[in-house]
């Protein structure tokens, strides 16, 4: 950074904290202030004064003062802030330093709060079970940026539940099918789920769903979009339907018979994954080729992500029997037999991969490669996980969801 510019910055901190001409005070920092870490972020809490405003001053360092922080590579103020206080694209693993100060009347800062260090972390490690959704299985989940940034979950029967945060979940009222719905992903700007008969459900807000005639009369397991508006399903008998809307759907040839179970896309390539080790891929949604999978086990689950070692962008299935592989382009898969005998159900990728499976089970890896256990708390079947940019959330047998920060 040119020193002239640095120099504004240092004499812009310089004046704030000086409170020029305001005419007010400075007050006494909380005495309470704490800071705790999550995935890429920290939550700051503290008791507020009700004539009190409060400064934070941070950035990548083990200690800051009020005195020092314009000194600090990074470091950032934060004016006018109440508790609690959500800093996020912070980077795990770093350390960072955060301190307050108080004032009244936009006066000058008052003496700040000791120095409290917080390292942000993968999220994955820490299970919450919450009420449990009703008593119908719930088979997969998604996370969506339309509709307020809501969780969904679908299940048995039909249903269809959303939450804003993936502890508070509300039941909506699905009218549009009554079929088990397997699988929902969010694309664009807009939802898909499907399902047992081919059942295909449309929503632009997360809240009101409306049924569409999906190009086939087959179960559909699993789901996937590019991102943008197009979807692919994937089911039974080795069914493809594919959409560009999620409104219009085709079928697509696959070449086989075996039940496909899951689907990814990434790096510009749709994988689709299922029984026997099956394993397809396809660049357009339309024409597939098959790909030696180097495991004979069901695929359940497909997750598109990157080793943390590495920075190396990657494929990961998993399955029964523990079965796990991966692939750093679609087309070449190495199988990895980490994993204990188990039957793994669903794979997501969000700042690290997590799997969950039958009997609770949850693995947490930042490669794809080297695995840890986790505890979930349950001993329920979970089918499903999916995440947001600060959490991951759990869903599977009887309504169970699990959340963890």
């Amino acid at each position: 950074m040119p020193w002239f510019v640095r120099s504004l910055i240092v004499l812009a901190g310089l004046l704030m904290l000086a409170g020029c001409g305001s005419g007010g005070s400075s007050a006494d920092p909380p005495s309470d202030l704490t800071v705790t870490a999550g995935d890429g972020q920290v939550t700051l809490k503290w008791t507020m004064a009700s004539n009190d405003q409060y400064w934070v001053f941070y950035g990548p360092a083990s200690s800051i003062s009020v005195d020092n922080w314009t000194s600090i590579v990074g470091s950032k103020a934060m004016m006018n802030v109440g508790s609690p206080l959500v800093i996020g694209g912070l980077v795990n693993g770093t350390t960072y330093a955060f301190t307050m100060d108080a004032r009244i009347n936009g006066g000058p800062g008052g003496s700040g709060t000791p120095s409290i260090a917080a390292i942000p972390r993968p999220a994955g490690t820490t299970w919450t079970a919450g009420t449990a959704i009703g008593t119908a299985d719930l088979n997969a989940s998604t996370f969506g940026a339309v509709g307020g940034n809501i969780f969904l979950a679908v299940g048995a029967g039909g249903r269809i539940a959303s939450s804003p945060d993936g502890t508070t979940w509300t039941t909506l009222n699905n009218t549009a099918s009554s079929a088990d719905l397997n699988a929902v992903a969010f694309g664009g700007a807009s939802y898909v789920a499907a399902g047992a008969g081919g059942a295909v459900l449309y929503s632009s807000d997360g809240v009101n769903w409306a049924g569409e005639t999906s190009a086939t009369s087959s179960a559909i397991y699993g789901l996937a979009t590019n991102g943008a508006s197009a979807f692919v399903g994937v089911g039974a008998n080795g069914t493809i339907v594919y959409s560009t809307n999620g409104v219009n759907w085709a079928a697509a040839t696959s070449g086989t018979t075996n039940d496909l179970l899951a689907v990814a896309y990434g790096n510009g390539r749709y994988v689709a994954v299922g029984t026997g080790g099956t394993l397809l891929t396809s660049t357009d949604a339309v024409t597939w080729a098959a790909e030696t999978s180097n495991t004979a086990q069901s695929l359940k689950g497909i997750a598109y992500g990157t080793d943390a070692s590495t920075s190396t962008t990657l494929f990961v299935a998993v399955g029964a029997s523990g079965a796990l592989i991966s692939s750093t382009d679609g087309i070449t898969w190495t199988a990895n037999n980490s994993l204990p005998v188990a039957n793994i159900n669903n794979i997501t990728f969000g700042s690290q991969f997590v799997l969950v499976g039958d009997s609770g089970i949850i693995y947490t890896s930042a490669t794809g490669m080297s695995w840890q256990v986790q505890s979930s708390g349950t001993a329920n079947n979970l089918k499903a996980v999916t995440h947001n940019a600060f959490s991951y959330s759990a869903v599977g047998a009887s309504g169970t969801n699990l959340l963890a920060l």
